[in-house]
Protein backbone atom coordinates (compact mmCIF):
# COMPACT_ATOMS: atom_id res chain seq x y z
CA UNK A 1 0.00 0.00 0.00
CA UNK A 2 3.04 2.09 -0.25
CA UNK A 3 2.38 5.62 -1.97
CA UNK A 4 4.04 7.05 -5.06
CA UNK A 5 7.27 5.39 -6.01
CA UNK A 6 10.87 5.91 -4.54
CA UNK A 7 14.14 6.89 -5.82
CA UNK A 8 16.51 9.51 -7.33
CA UNK A 9 16.03 7.92 -10.65
CA UNK A 10 12.92 8.28 -10.81
CA UNK A 11 12.88 12.38 -11.31
CA UNK A 12 13.08 12.96 -15.20
CA UNK A 13 15.87 16.03 -14.18
CA UNK A 14 18.55 15.20 -11.85
CA UNK A 15 17.28 15.97 -7.90
CA UNK A 16 19.34 19.53 -7.68
CA UNK A 17 17.94 20.71 -10.83
CA UNK A 18 14.03 19.98 -9.64
CA UNK A 19 15.00 22.09 -6.59
CA UNK A 20 16.12 24.97 -8.13
CA UNK A 21 13.48 25.25 -10.67
CA UNK A 22 10.51 24.38 -8.23
CA UNK A 23 12.35 27.22 -6.11
CA UNK A 24 12.64 29.34 -8.97
CA UNK A 25 9.27 29.09 -10.15
CA UNK A 26 7.81 30.38 -6.96
CA UNK A 27 9.84 33.20 -6.47
CA UNK A 28 9.59 34.15 -10.30
CA UNK A 29 5.70 34.37 -9.18
CA UNK A 30 5.92 36.65 -6.63
CA UNK A 31 8.19 39.05 -8.34
CA UNK A 32 5.45 38.69 -11.14
CA UNK A 33 3.40 39.59 -8.71
CA UNK A 34 4.51 42.09 -7.12
CA UNK A 35 4.81 44.16 -10.38
CA UNK A 36 1.79 43.17 -12.11
CA UNK A 37 -0.74 42.13 -8.95
CA UNK A 38 -1.47 45.55 -7.66
CA UNK A 39 -4.84 45.38 -6.07
CA UNK A 40 -7.29 42.03 -5.05
CA UNK A 41 -8.46 40.91 -8.01
CA UNK A 42 -10.10 37.82 -6.60
CA UNK A 43 -14.13 38.34 -6.66
CA UNK A 44 -14.87 35.03 -4.77
CA UNK A 45 -18.91 34.69 -5.24
CA UNK A 46 -19.08 37.72 -7.71
CA UNK A 47 -17.26 36.37 -9.94
CA UNK A 48 -17.40 33.90 -12.79
CA UNK A 49 -19.07 33.55 -16.20
CA UNK A 50 -22.57 31.77 -15.97
CA UNK A 51 -23.22 28.50 -17.90
CA UNK A 52 -26.67 27.36 -19.10
CA UNK A 53 -29.49 27.83 -16.69
CA UNK A 54 -30.29 24.39 -17.92
CA UNK A 55 -27.13 23.13 -15.84
CA UNK A 56 -28.34 24.87 -12.90
CA UNK A 57 -31.46 23.61 -13.38
CA UNK A 58 -30.19 20.22 -14.03
CA UNK A 59 -27.69 20.18 -11.20
CA UNK A 60 -30.53 21.13 -8.31
CA UNK A 61 -33.20 18.97 -9.87
CA UNK A 62 -34.68 16.88 -7.18
CA UNK A 63 -34.27 13.51 -9.20
CA UNK A 64 -30.24 13.79 -9.36
CA UNK A 65 -29.86 14.76 -6.14
CA UNK A 66 -31.80 12.14 -4.85
CA UNK A 67 -30.36 9.70 -7.28
CA UNK A 68 -27.05 11.15 -6.06
CA UNK A 69 -27.74 10.34 -2.36
CA UNK A 70 -29.08 7.15 -2.93
CA UNK A 71 -25.88 5.82 -4.62
CA UNK A 72 -23.84 7.37 -1.79
CA UNK A 73 -26.31 5.69 0.34
CA UNK A 74 -25.85 1.96 -1.40
CA UNK A 75 -21.82 2.48 -2.28
CA UNK A 76 -21.75 2.76 1.86
CA UNK A 77 -23.85 -0.40 2.23
CA UNK A 78 -21.65 -2.16 -0.17
CA UNK A 79 -18.79 -0.86 0.92
CA UNK A 80 -19.03 -2.32 4.51
CA UNK A 81 -20.63 -5.55 3.57
CA UNK A 82 -17.63 -6.37 1.58
CA UNK A 83 -15.21 -5.14 4.22
CA UNK A 84 -16.70 -7.41 6.70
CA UNK A 85 -17.93 -10.00 4.60
CA UNK A 86 -15.12 -10.55 1.99
CA UNK A 87 -11.56 -12.02 2.44
CA UNK A 88 -9.49 -11.03 5.45
CA UNK A 89 -6.76 -10.13 2.89
CA UNK A 90 -5.99 -7.15 1.17
CA UNK A 91 -4.70 -9.28 -1.58
CA UNK A 92 -8.14 -10.72 -2.28
CA UNK A 93 -10.50 -8.35 -0.85
CA UNK A 94 -11.33 -5.22 -2.78
CA UNK A 95 -12.26 -2.80 -0.07
CA UNK A 96 -9.40 -1.60 1.04
CA UNK A 97 -8.22 -0.09 -2.58
CA UNK A 98 -11.90 1.11 -2.88
CA UNK A 99 -11.19 3.06 0.70
CA UNK A 100 -7.51 4.55 -0.04
CA UNK A 101 -7.21 4.38 -3.76
CA UNK A 102 -11.00 5.68 -5.02
CA UNK A 103 -12.36 7.44 -2.16
CA UNK A 104 -9.50 9.13 -0.53
CA UNK A 105 -7.82 10.14 -3.64
CA UNK A 106 -10.73 9.23 -6.25
CA UNK A 107 -12.98 11.80 -4.75
CA UNK A 108 -10.20 14.72 -4.72
CA UNK A 109 -9.65 14.64 -8.67
CA UNK A 110 -14.59 14.51 -9.17
CA UNK A 111 -14.09 17.55 -6.67
CA UNK A 112 -11.33 19.57 -8.46
CA UNK A 113 -13.31 18.83 -11.76
CA UNK A 114 -17.11 19.18 -10.07
CA UNK A 115 -16.92 20.77 -7.34
CA UNK A 116 -18.42 19.36 -3.90
CA UNK A 117 -20.09 16.53 -5.37
CA UNK A 118 -19.48 14.55 -1.75
CA UNK A 119 -21.82 16.98 0.22
CA UNK A 120 -24.30 15.71 -2.16
CA UNK A 121 -23.54 12.31 -2.34
CA UNK A 122 -22.59 11.95 2.01
CA UNK A 123 -24.21 9.10 2.86
CA UNK A 124 -24.17 9.96 6.43
CA UNK A 125 -25.72 13.07 5.93
CA UNK A 126 -28.04 11.53 4.14
CA UNK A 127 -29.31 9.44 6.85
CA UNK A 128 -29.25 11.65 9.61
CA UNK A 129 -31.69 13.62 7.75
CA UNK A 130 -34.12 10.75 7.80
CA UNK A 131 -33.60 10.10 11.55
CA UNK A 132 -33.66 13.97 12.80
CA UNK A 133 -34.51 14.91 15.62
CA UNK A 134 -37.69 18.07 15.38
CA UNK A 135 -35.19 20.40 17.39
CA UNK A 136 -31.89 20.17 16.98
CA UNK A 137 -28.73 21.45 18.72
CA UNK A 138 -27.19 24.60 17.75
CA UNK A 139 -23.15 23.79 16.91
CA UNK A 140 -21.52 25.84 19.56
CA UNK A 141 -18.95 28.24 17.46
CA UNK A 142 -16.46 27.88 19.69
CA UNK A 143 -15.79 24.08 17.91
CA UNK A 144 -15.14 24.94 15.22
CA UNK A 145 -13.06 22.22 13.07
CA UNK A 146 -12.03 20.72 15.80
CA UNK A 147 -13.89 17.43 15.20
CA UNK A 148 -13.11 17.40 12.07
CA UNK A 149 -9.49 17.65 12.60
CA UNK A 150 -9.79 14.67 14.83
CA UNK A 151 -11.20 12.37 12.50
CA UNK A 152 -8.12 13.19 10.07
CA UNK A 153 -5.86 12.75 12.97
CA UNK A 154 -7.61 9.17 13.54
CA UNK A 155 -7.57 8.41 9.72
CA UNK A 156 -4.37 9.49 9.02
CA UNK A 157 -2.79 7.60 11.58
CA UNK A 158 -4.63 4.20 10.54
CA UNK A 159 -3.40 5.07 6.86
CA UNK A 160 0.30 5.86 7.75
CA UNK A 161 0.99 4.39 11.50
CA UNK A 162 -0.83 1.16 11.89
CA UNK A 163 1.39 -1.65 10.80
CA UNK A 164 -1.83 -3.54 9.27
CA UNK A 165 -3.47 -0.09 7.62
CA UNK A 166 -4.79 -2.54 4.28
CA UNK A 167 -6.06 -5.10 6.19
CA UNK A 168 -10.39 -5.46 5.52
CA UNK A 169 -11.57 -5.70 9.11
CA UNK A 170 -8.98 -2.37 9.95
CA UNK A 171 -10.88 -0.33 7.32
CA UNK A 172 -14.04 -1.88 8.40
CA UNK A 173 -13.50 -1.15 12.04
CA UNK A 174 -12.60 2.50 10.93
CA UNK A 175 -15.61 3.52 8.80
CA UNK A 176 -18.27 1.72 10.90
CA UNK A 177 -17.16 3.54 14.11
CA UNK A 178 -16.77 6.84 12.44
CA UNK A 179 -20.18 6.33 10.59
CA UNK A 180 -21.51 5.71 13.85
CA UNK A 181 -20.19 8.65 16.06
CA UNK A 182 -21.58 11.37 12.95
CA UNK A 183 -24.55 9.68 12.52
CA UNK A 184 -25.27 10.51 16.09
CA UNK A 185 -23.67 13.87 15.82
CA UNK A 186 -25.78 14.37 12.97
CA UNK A 187 -28.80 13.63 13.93
CA UNK A 188 -28.25 15.65 17.27
CA UNK A 189 -26.62 19.13 15.60
CA UNK A 190 -28.29 18.72 12.39
CA UNK A 191 -26.42 19.77 8.95
CA UNK A 192 -24.18 22.03 10.60
CA UNK A 193 -22.25 19.12 12.12
CA UNK A 194 -21.64 17.96 8.76
CA UNK A 195 -20.39 21.51 7.46
CA UNK A 196 -17.75 21.54 9.86
CA UNK A 197 -17.00 18.25 12.04
CA UNK A 198 -17.52 15.49 8.96
CA UNK A 199 -13.83 14.80 8.37
CA UNK A 200 -14.29 13.93 5.02
CA UNK A 201 -16.79 16.62 3.99
CA UNK A 202 -14.48 19.52 4.66
CA UNK A 203 -11.44 17.49 3.39
CA UNK A 204 -13.12 17.75 0.32
CA UNK A 205 -15.18 19.97 0.08
CA UNK A 206 -11.64 22.46 0.62
CA UNK A 207 -10.27 20.44 -1.87
CA UNK A 208 -13.47 21.83 -4.31
CA UNK A 209 -13.19 25.11 -3.52
CA UNK A 210 -10.50 24.73 -6.11
CA UNK A 211 -13.00 23.63 -8.94
CA UNK A 212 -13.42 25.81 -12.33
CA UNK A 213 -17.05 25.03 -11.49
CA UNK A 214 -18.77 27.02 -8.95
CA UNK A 215 -21.95 29.50 -7.56
CA UNK A 216 -22.50 32.74 -7.04
CA UNK A 217 -24.26 34.31 -4.46
CA UNK A 218 -27.87 34.02 -6.51
CA UNK A 219 -27.03 30.48 -7.26
CA UNK A 220 -25.86 30.26 -10.30
CA UNK A 221 -23.44 28.07 -11.37
CA UNK A 222 -20.61 29.13 -13.32
CA UNK A 223 -17.55 28.18 -14.81
CA UNK A 224 -14.76 30.51 -12.47
CA UNK A 225 -10.97 31.05 -11.87
CA UNK A 226 -10.43 28.31 -9.28
CA UNK A 227 -8.53 30.91 -7.11
CA UNK A 228 -11.55 32.80 -6.57
CA UNK A 229 -13.17 29.78 -4.79
CA UNK A 230 -11.09 29.93 -2.07
CA UNK A 231 -12.32 33.18 -1.38
CA UNK A 232 -15.18 31.09 -0.25
CA UNK A 233 -13.75 28.92 2.37
CA UNK A 234 -15.14 29.58 5.70
CA UNK A 235 -11.92 30.57 7.91
CA UNK A 236 -13.67 29.72 11.28
CA UNK A 237 -11.64 28.77 14.04
CA UNK A 238 -9.47 25.59 13.18
CA UNK A 239 -9.36 25.45 9.87
CA UNK A 240 -5.62 26.36 9.62
CA UNK A 241 -4.92 23.30 11.78
CA UNK A 242 -7.01 20.80 9.90
CA UNK A 243 -4.91 22.30 6.96
CA UNK A 244 -1.40 21.74 8.55
CA UNK A 245 -2.19 18.10 9.90
CA UNK A 246 -2.86 17.09 6.06
CA UNK A 247 0.37 19.18 5.04
CA UNK A 248 2.13 17.20 7.79
CA UNK A 249 0.67 13.69 6.62
CA UNK A 250 1.83 14.48 3.29
CA UNK A 251 5.69 15.38 4.52
CA UNK A 252 5.59 11.98 6.71
CA UNK A 253 4.24 9.74 4.02
CA UNK A 254 7.62 11.18 2.22
CA UNK A 255 9.47 10.66 4.64
CA UNK A 256 8.62 6.58 5.05
CA UNK A 257 10.13 6.55 1.42
CA UNK A 258 13.54 7.87 2.62
CA UNK A 259 16.59 5.10 2.87
CA UNK A 260 16.97 6.71 6.44
CA UNK A 261 13.51 5.42 7.44
CA UNK A 262 13.38 1.95 5.65
CA UNK A 263 16.43 1.18 7.03
CA UNK A 264 15.52 2.29 11.00
CA UNK A 265 11.92 0.41 10.52
CA UNK A 266 12.97 -2.81 8.67
CA UNK A 267 14.02 -4.71 11.57
CA UNK A 268 11.50 -3.53 13.95
CA UNK A 269 8.33 -5.41 14.90
CA UNK A 270 4.48 -4.29 14.84
CA UNK A 271 4.53 -1.95 18.07
CA UNK A 272 7.85 -0.89 17.77
CA UNK A 273 7.25 0.01 14.32
CA UNK A 274 3.67 1.51 15.06
CA UNK A 275 4.96 3.95 17.92
CA UNK A 276 7.86 5.12 15.85
CA UNK A 277 5.14 5.82 12.55
CA UNK A 278 2.99 7.38 15.24
CA UNK A 279 5.87 9.63 16.55
CA UNK A 280 7.17 10.71 13.38
CA UNK A 281 3.46 11.68 11.86
CA UNK A 282 3.70 13.89 15.05
CA UNK A 283 6.89 15.31 14.47
CA UNK A 284 6.10 15.46 10.92
CA UNK A 285 2.74 17.73 11.70
CA UNK A 286 4.67 19.57 14.24
CA UNK A 287 7.35 20.55 11.79
CA UNK A 288 5.27 22.00 9.07
CA UNK A 289 2.80 23.95 11.52
CA UNK A 290 5.55 24.95 13.46
CA UNK A 291 7.01 26.77 9.98
CA UNK A 292 3.97 28.33 9.33
CA UNK A 293 3.08 29.74 13.08
CA UNK A 294 6.78 31.34 12.42
CA UNK A 295 5.91 32.55 9.05
CA UNK A 296 2.94 34.07 10.37
CA UNK A 297 4.46 35.53 13.67
CA UNK A 298 7.00 37.74 11.41
CA UNK A 299 3.84 39.24 9.13
CA UNK A 300 2.43 40.09 11.88
CA UNK A 301 4.25 43.54 12.50
CA UNK A 302 3.22 44.40 8.88
CA UNK A 303 -0.50 43.20 9.40
CA UNK A 304 -3.30 46.30 9.35
CA UNK A 305 -5.08 46.11 13.32
CA UNK A 306 -7.56 43.91 13.65
CA UNK A 307 -6.45 41.43 11.26
CA UNK A 308 -6.65 37.76 12.76
CA UNK A 309 -3.19 36.66 11.11
CA UNK A 310 -3.17 32.58 11.12
CA UNK A 311 -6.67 32.77 9.76
CA UNK A 312 -6.49 35.25 6.81
CA UNK A 313 -3.92 32.87 4.96
CA UNK A 314 -5.18 29.72 5.63
CA UNK A 315 -7.07 29.48 2.46
CA UNK A 316 -3.61 30.04 0.62
CA UNK A 317 -2.33 26.67 1.91
CA UNK A 318 -5.53 25.16 -0.16
CA UNK A 319 -3.59 24.26 -3.32
CA UNK A 320 -0.42 23.61 -1.80
CA UNK A 321 -2.52 20.52 0.20
CA UNK A 322 -3.90 19.52 -3.38
CA UNK A 323 -0.36 19.94 -4.72
CA UNK A 324 0.94 17.62 -2.07
CA UNK A 325 -1.80 15.01 -2.32
CA UNK A 326 -1.27 14.67 -6.17
CA UNK A 327 2.55 14.17 -5.78
CA UNK A 328 1.99 11.67 -3.37
CA UNK A 329 -0.98 9.88 -4.52
CA UNK A 330 -0.95 9.67 -7.95
CA UNK A 331 0.99 6.44 -8.83
CA UNK A 332 -0.89 5.37 -5.72
CA UNK A 333 -4.31 5.56 -7.28
CA UNK A 334 -2.88 4.49 -10.31
CA UNK A 335 -2.05 1.23 -9.69
CA UNK A 336 -3.72 0.40 -6.66
CA UNK A 337 -6.89 1.84 -7.97
CA UNK A 338 -6.36 -1.01 -10.97
CA UNK A 339 -6.66 -3.66 -8.00
CA UNK A 340 -10.12 -2.15 -6.90
CA UNK A 341 -11.21 -2.70 -10.44
CA UNK A 342 -9.65 -6.18 -10.59
CA UNK A 343 -10.67 -7.66 -7.05
CA UNK A 344 -14.39 -6.19 -7.52
CA UNK A 345 -15.07 -9.16 -9.66
CA UNK A 346 -15.05 -11.82 -6.64
CA UNK A 347 -15.65 -9.28 -3.83
CA UNK A 348 -16.49 -11.80 -1.22
CA UNK A 349 -14.05 -14.70 -2.36
CA UNK A 350 -16.62 -16.61 -3.70
CA UNK A 351 -15.50 -18.02 -6.93
CA UNK A 352 -17.18 -15.62 -8.89
CA UNK A 353 -16.20 -13.39 -11.78
CA UNK A 354 -18.35 -10.92 -12.36
CA UNK A 355 -16.50 -8.92 -15.13
CA UNK A 356 -14.05 -11.31 -16.28
CA UNK A 357 -11.46 -10.31 -14.97
CA UNK A 358 -10.42 -13.10 -12.50
CA UNK A 359 -6.50 -13.54 -12.99
CA UNK A 360 -5.60 -10.52 -14.06
CA UNK A 361 -3.01 -8.66 -12.96
CA UNK A 362 -2.20 -4.88 -12.19
CA UNK A 363 -0.59 -3.42 -14.95
CA UNK A 364 2.41 -1.50 -13.73
CA UNK A 365 3.44 -0.09 -17.02
CA UNK A 366 0.42 1.76 -17.66
CA UNK A 367 2.19 4.92 -16.05
CA UNK A 368 5.69 5.39 -16.96
CA UNK A 369 7.99 6.45 -13.95
CA UNK A 370 9.09 9.68 -15.85
CA UNK A 371 5.43 11.00 -16.18
CA UNK A 372 4.40 9.75 -12.28
CA UNK A 373 7.99 11.60 -11.43
CA UNK A 374 6.90 15.41 -13.47
CA UNK A 375 2.83 14.88 -11.75
CA UNK A 376 4.37 14.58 -8.50
CA UNK A 377 6.97 17.93 -9.33
CA UNK A 378 3.96 19.78 -11.27
CA UNK A 379 1.81 18.96 -8.51
CA UNK A 380 4.31 20.36 -5.72
CA UNK A 381 5.35 23.42 -7.60
CA UNK A 382 1.76 24.17 -9.35
CA UNK A 383 0.55 23.87 -5.90
CA UNK A 384 2.95 26.20 -4.55
CA UNK A 385 2.29 28.77 -7.19
CA UNK A 386 -0.98 29.06 -7.04
CA UNK A 387 -0.83 29.34 -3.35
CA UNK A 388 1.47 32.54 -3.69
CA UNK A 389 -0.86 34.03 -5.92
CA UNK A 390 -4.15 33.63 -3.35
CA UNK A 391 -1.86 34.63 -0.30
CA UNK A 392 -0.45 37.46 -2.57
CA UNK A 393 -3.87 38.92 -3.25
CA UNK A 394 -5.47 38.67 0.27
CA UNK A 395 -1.94 40.44 1.62
CA UNK A 396 -2.90 43.21 -0.30
CA UNK A 397 -6.18 43.81 1.73
CA UNK A 398 -4.70 43.19 4.93
CA UNK A 399 -1.00 44.41 4.92
CA UNK A 400 -0.45 47.65 6.11
CA UNK A 401 -0.47 49.65 2.58
CA UNK A 402 3.70 50.93 2.97
CA UNK A 403 4.33 47.62 4.20
CA UNK A 404 2.57 45.42 1.24
CA UNK A 405 6.18 43.73 -0.44
CA UNK A 406 8.42 43.75 2.72
CA UNK A 407 5.25 41.91 4.71
CA UNK A 408 4.83 39.20 1.95
CA UNK A 409 8.73 37.76 2.32
CA UNK A 410 7.89 35.81 5.66
CA UNK A 411 5.20 33.98 3.44
CA UNK A 412 7.42 34.05 0.81
CA UNK A 413 10.05 32.29 2.16
CA UNK A 414 7.45 29.60 3.56
CA UNK A 415 7.10 28.70 0.25
CA UNK A 416 9.84 28.03 -0.91
CA UNK A 417 10.93 26.31 1.90
CA UNK A 418 7.87 23.97 1.87
CA UNK A 419 8.34 23.43 -2.12
CA UNK A 420 12.14 22.43 -1.90
CA UNK A 421 11.12 19.81 1.06
CA UNK A 422 8.41 18.38 -0.79
CA UNK A 423 10.65 17.69 -4.40
CA UNK A 424 13.35 16.31 -1.86
CA UNK A 425 10.57 13.95 -0.23
CA UNK A 426 9.00 12.64 -3.45
CA UNK A 427 12.33 12.04 -5.03
CA UNK A 428 12.98 9.34 -2.23
CA UNK A 429 16.48 10.23 -2.29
Amino acid sequence: MAHGLGGRSDLPVPLWLALYAGAAAVLVSFAALVVLWTKPRLRGRQGGVPLPAAVTRAADSPVVRTAVRVLGVLALAGFLAVAWGGPASSADNPAPAWFYAWFWVGLVALSLVLGPVWRMANPLRTLASMVRSRANRPLPARIGYRPATAGMLAFLWLELAFPHSDAPRAVAVFVTVYALVHLVAGVVYGPAWFDRADTFEVYFGLVAALSPIGRRDDGRLVLRNPLDGLLTVDRARGLTPFVLVVLGSTAFDGLTRLPVWTDTTRELGGVASALLATAGLAAAIGLVSGAYAGAIRLTRPFLRRGTEPYREFAHSLVPIMVGYTVAHYFSFAAFEGQQGVLLATDPFGLGWDLFGTAGTAVDYTAVPVAVIAAVQIAGIVAGHVLGVVSAHDRALGVLRRDHVKAGQYPVLALMVGYTAVGIYLVSGA
